[in-house]
């Protein structure tokens, strides 16, 4: 039971009533906001008491109980019908204490009055609440409203319409919405009841203020809170909570209760939420009994009254347990009496007993003693199988090691083979090309010769005609001559003569236009030959101005040692000293970790090396990858990560050249063997010669084998000692390729008075090869001048042919003009002239084309000579490629076959790893599961002695235990006679001290929880009693000032103990009776008025934020309705954050009471809204 009961009490959800200590039991605040006790848990759900049951059928009476006016008309005194009450029980005698806190009513009301007068009679003075009112209600197709939307006042809000207007539906979707049952509306028995005809769904929506410091989960709701609820036809229905973004933040119906509870807004109370039905049943037709439940019920005082039934029911149930708990306690003492005589009784043979528990725990321990030898020798065997696995993983990370080596080599090797057969596709190309450059050199050859050999043909056949022509014009001439003299026939052999100087000029012209080809190509020559000079001078500038800016660099004060690197560099090494996860801190950049000896080899290893130098080592993967994530956050592009074991330094004993060859290694320092290493992993530095001069490394290189543990070497290119070569070979393979220069700051470290000296030389040999260049150039251009003039020579010289060509064709015509005065002497002769000289033309034609064939002929084949030379060239270079690549691709067959012999025994070694970890795990197996038999042993002999005992030499488990057995005889035999062991006497006496002090704390907490309840339920009783008192006073207070505000006379009469409630009002001022008149006597309005100021009376005192009224005025004519309404806002007024609804079809009267805390809500009938839509 716990040592601390909470109580129940009547608090409010939100604040606790003010109540005074001491004497000031009268200063007493007796407003509730809503009853509630302890009993409802932390959901502060309502309890579900032994008469809810009873409650709902007095409130059904209460509706469907007829008004007794006709009775009174016809008896003359009114009928009261008092319910049925049980007899009274012990609760309600306490409770109701004699009814002796009642009998103080003058004084009671004497103070409530001075309360009331000392009250503020300023009005306007309330202020909105922060939370718990409604802000707006949205109905959809509910009852006979498509949609109703409404939105609320803060404070005051009168909701006026005709009737279907809509005004009852408000409040009944407050009610419902808010979690009320159907049946309390009065409207329908159902929710399906609700939905419009004709549809099948209907929603309501009510929006709840949720601001201040006292909000409900702010957090998650915001500053309002929505409520849905969607039910239909088919009887389903469901909640939907909002938040103020319109957000669904739960379905539950619990969260509805929580919200309506902490705000404590009582749609389920009566009075809370007076519908139209209960308002006229509460205002005109009520009876005092049925007054008297709408009073306690309002009020919280018989919520509160069933919460404390159901304490006094529990109280009583836990005082009947403390008479059978009692005779508990007393059957524990009498067991613990019998064993402890038991106890007593078998004391003796103490020593026997001592003897026989130390064998007992001595065989216990035996065991264990005899299970950690095995695993001892399993732990050792464990051992021994761990250091196999250590053995043969070394053994794995040497043949890794080793293949590793081959597969570098082999990847080399690849590469080489890749270029030789490159070549080799180049050479056989380049044959194939020169091929058919020869074939089609050799069949233009034969075209010529064909054009040629019929050219001379042609030749030769007009020279015989022209021969025979001549013949013929000589016999004719000899006769002309005798017949007309000798002036003709010196004309015809001056014009010979002429013709004759005329192809002595043509054919010069031919000649001459032959050499045109040659004088272009040496033109062409000369000006490529040009271009090349002036692009060497380019880069030899180029290559000048380099040197210099590296010299500037290295002259600059303390030039940073990250200059030469990224940008990022600086950032990155930050980092990886901050960073604390690194199992080794990463080494790098690895340029950082070399000196270089001789400056003069910097640009060379710096572009040898290449990107090598960026990098970074790390000795785990974890480490790797952990670096790799920084270089991609930081955006480095050239830093490489290489993972490297932490091992002793490389044993290069007979793996290096002879010592008169400078290598890699032995021109390089190094202050991290790791980064040593490396290297010599990564670029054979071990075993790579450097060697200044081309010829001398050719002439090392490949003249016959390389040097013992000769690799490769490099060298200088020609006249750029700022470029390599790296040369490879011997008699396998044979390899140049060029190194370029890298014309960047260099990475390794060195003597900068050295470096600058060693840039001075190549400086001084870059201007100088510069000069050389610039003097080629010159040579160039004036090689240049030289084939131009020669070209403008050849054109003058045609030009001066061609005129003498012109000059020799006009003495030919004229001579022919002054034979054209023989022409009647002999036709035949003219005839025959014409022949020859049409044949001399076509003969120089046919000769002119003979000459130029037999130049075209000289010249192809000079041409095919070049051809044929190239072919040749071609075919050795094809040769030798392929003589190449078969030595690589030898080469590449044993290194594969190496490196399968390599990859098989790796792989043996893994499989002999993976059978000795399983030989392990095995072993390990047995040691973890004799580890737990040891474990268990260990238990099993702790629990029997938990002390380790210790065990003689000489002694096992069985003779141990044959001694134990002959002392455990002799004990049986002992407790034979007293009927039980000595350890079920000692489990019995302390078992049973533990059940006689468990009956008696459980007796003790029995009676404290009890008396606490008793103390706490006479407390809450007499709270209960004192509310009771000072509500009524209150009531009683309010109602006769109330009545005062239009001058009428009355008082409240509560009948406690018969559970009434009657008024009497007297309206008319002359009248002088003290007693007043019933209410029956009074007019309609009166009445109305009566029951307002009864309602406000009561209302006074209940604490729920929202107070709804549906037609308070129908039975009132004007002025009762003008009064009531003023009375209702200034009551209003009052009020501290409170929110009202007052529904009703007439106009609003009392405008002088209007103020902007009062908003008029007017709503009109549906149909004609639905008229104005039309």
């Amino acid at each position: 039971m716990p040592s601390r009961l909470e109580v129940p009490e009547a608090e409010s959800s939100r604040k606790r009533p003010r109540v005074a200590d001491g004497n000031d039991e009268e200063d007493r605040i007796t407003e509730t906001r809503e009853a509630r006790s302890s009993l409802r848990g932390d959901t502060r759900k309502r309890v579900r008491v032994s008469d809810a049951e009873s409650s709902k059928d007095a409130r059904r009476k209460i509706e469907t109980t007829p008004s007794t006016e006709d009775e009174d008309e016809n008896n003359g005194e009114p009928i009261e019908y008092p319910p049925d009450s049980p007899p009274r029980t012990q609760y309600d005698e306490l409770r109701d204490g004699n009814f002796e806190h009642l009998q103080h009513e003058a004084e009671d009301d004497q103070r409530a009055t001075q309360r009331l007068r000392f009250r503020p009679n300023r009005l306007g003075d309330n202020a909105v609440a922060d939370n718990g009112i409604i802000e707006s209600i949205t109905c959809v197709n509910f009852m006979c409203h498509t949609r109703l939307h409404c939105e609320l006042g803060p404070l005051l809000n009168f909701i006026v319409g005709e009737n279907g207007s809509g005004k009852s539906a408000i409040l009944t979707a407050i009610t419902l919405c808010l979690g009320g049952k159907a049946s309390s509306t009065n409207r329908g028995g159902s929710l399906k009841s609700f939905v419009k005809e004709g549809c099948d769904r209907a929603v309501l929506s009510v929006k709840i203020k949720n601001q201040g410091n006292d909000a409900y989960k702010y957090d998650i709701y915001g500053d309002s809170i929505v409520v849905e609820r969607h039910f239909s036809k088919a009887g389903s229905s469901g909640f939907r909570v909002k938040s103020a973004n319109g957000q669904t933040i739960s379905t539950k119906r619990q969260e509805i209760e929580d919200i309506v509870e902490y705000f404590a807004l009582q749609v389920d109370n009566p009075l809370n939420v007076l519908s139209q039905d209960n308002a006229r049943q509460f205002l005109n037709a009520s009876t005092k009994a049925q007054k008297y439940k709408f009073f306690i019920e309002g009020v919280q005082l018989q919520q509160l009254d069933n919460d404390y039934r159901l304490i006094k029911e529990n109280l009583d149930q836990m005082i009947a347990k403390v008479p059978d708990q009692e005779e508990r306690v007393k059957h524990a003492e009498d067991v613990l009496k019998k064993a402890k005589r038991k106890k007593e009784a078998i004391e003796g043979n103490r020593q026997i007993r001592i003897k026989h528990r130390t064998l007992r725990n001595q065989l216990a321990w035996s065991q264990v003693i005899a299970e950690e030898k095995e695993l001892a020798e399993r732990e050792k065997a464990h051992a021994q199988a761990d250091d196999k696995v250590a053995e043969a993983e070394r053994a794995v990370q040497e043949k890794t090691e080793a293949l590793r080596v081959e597969d570098e080599a082999l990847e080399r090797i690849v590469g080489a083979l890749e270029t030789a057969k490159d070549e080799v596709v180049k050479a056989r190309e380049h044959q194939e090309a020169a091929a058919e450059a020869k074939e089609a050199m050799l069949a233009e050859m034969r075209t010529i010769v064909t054009e040629e050999r019929e050219a001379q043909q042609t030749v030769e056949a007009v020279s015989a005609n022209i021969k025979r022509l001549e013949e013929n014009i000589k016999a004719e001439e000899d006769r002309l001559e005798k017949a007309n003299g000798e002036a003709h026939t010196a004309k015809l052999r001056e014009l010979e003569t002429e013709k004759a100087r005329v192809q002595d000029i043509e054919k010069q012209i031919i000649e001459n236009k032959a050499r045109e080809p040659e004088f272009k190509k040496l033109f062409e020559d000369a000006k490529s030959e040009l271009n090349t000079r002036e692009n060497n001078l380019g880069r030899a500038r180029e290559r000048v101005t380099q040197v210099d800016s590296q010299i500037q660099n290295l002259k600059q004060k303390e030039p940073s040692k990250y200059s030469p690197y990224e940008a990022q560099i600086p950032h990155l090494i930050s980092r990886i000293e901050r960073e604390t996860r690194f199992r080794e801190k990463p080494i790098g950049p690895i340029g950082l970790h070399v000196r270089l000896l001789k400056p003069e080899w910097s640009n060379v290893l710096e572009s040898y090396f290449g990107r090598s130098l960026n990098g970074f080592l790390v000795t785990s993967h974890e480490d790797s990858r952990l670096l790799q994530d920084m270089i991609k956050q930081i955006g480095l592009r050239d830093a490489s990560v290489n993972v490297v074991k932490a091992r002793t330094p490389l044993n290069l004993e007979g793996k290096e050249p002879d010592e008169s060859f400078d290598t890699i290694l032995r021109v390089l320092k190094f202050d991290n063997d790791l980064v040593r290493d490396q290297l010599i992993i990564q670029h054979m530095i071990e075993q790579v010669i450097l060697i200044p001069e081309r010829t001398k490394a050719q002439d090392i290189m490949f003249n016959g084998a390389p040097p013992r543990n000769v690799k490769a070497a490099l060298c200088f290119q020609d006249g750029d000692r700022s470029a390599g070569l790296r040369l490879t070979g011997g008699n396998d393979m044979m390899a140049t390729s060029p190194i370029q220069s890298r014309n960047q700051a260099p990475r390794m470290k060195g003597d900068i008075s050295s470096h600058l000296a060693v840039l001075a030389d190549q400086k001084r040999a870059a201007e100088a090869e510069y000069q050389a260049v610039l003097r080629q150039k010159q040579e160039a251009q004036a090689a240049v001048q030289d084939r131009k003039r020669a070209m403008e020579q050849w054109k003058k010289d045609q030009g001066v042919l061609s005129n003498k060509l012109r000059h020799a064709e006009l003495a030919v015509n004229k001579i022919e003009e002054d034979l054209d005065q023989y022409d009647g002497a002999d036709d035949r002769l003219k005839g025959l002239v014409e022949q020859r000289d049409e044949l001399k033309n076509e003969l120089r034609h046919h000769g002119m084309q003979f000459g130029v064939l037999v130049q075209k002929k000289k010249d192809k084949n000079e041409e095919l000579k070049g051809l044929q030379g190239k072919f040749k060239e071609a075919r050795l270079q094809l040769r030798d490629a392929e003589a190449r690549l078969q030595k690589i691709e030898d080469k590449r067959k044993r290194l594969s076959d190496s490196r399968h012999i390599t990859l098989t025994d790796l792989n043996e070694a893994h499989s002999m790893v993976d059978l000795l970890k399983e030989e392990k795990e095995h072993l390990a197996g047995k040691v973890a599961r004799q580890t737990e038999r040891v474990a268990e042993y260990t238990r099993q002999a702790s629990a029997a002695a938990p002390t380790r005992v210790h065990v003689p030499e000489n002694e096992t488990y069985q003779s141990l235990e044959k001694q134990y057995n002959a002392l455990t005889q002799r004990l049986q035999a002992e407790e034979k006679r007293h009927g039980m062991t000595e350890e079920q006497i000692n489990n019995l006496v302390i078992k049973s001290i533990e059940e006689r002090d468990q009956a008696v704390a459980d007796l003790q907490s029995i009676v404290a929880v009890n008396q606490g309840l008793k103390q706490t339920l006479g407390l809450r009783l007499h709270r209960w009693r004192l509310f009771q008192r000072f509500i009524s006073a209150q009531s009683r207070c309010n109602f006769q000032y109330l009545l005062s505000e239009r001058g009428f006379r009355g008082k409240l009469l509560f009948d406690h103990q018969k559970k009434y409630l009657d008024l009497q009002v007297e309206p008319d001022k002359t009248e002088k009776r003290a007693t007043g008149r019933s209410t029956k006597t009074l007019s309609g309005g009166e009445k109305s008025f009566s029951s307002i100021c009864l309602l406000l009376s009561i209302w006074e005192a209940m604490g729920s934020p929202l107070r709804c009224l549906d037609e308070f005025d129908v039975f009132m004519d004007n002025v009762n309705r003008a009064i009531s309404t003023n009375m209702l806002i200034t009551a209003a007024r009052r009020s501290v954050n409170r929110q009202y609804l007052f529904i009703t079809p007439n106009a609003i009267e009392g405008r002088n009471t209007l103020d902007k805390d009062v908003k008029i809500i007017r709503l009109t009938d549906p149909r004609q809204r639905t008229l104005a839509d039309h």
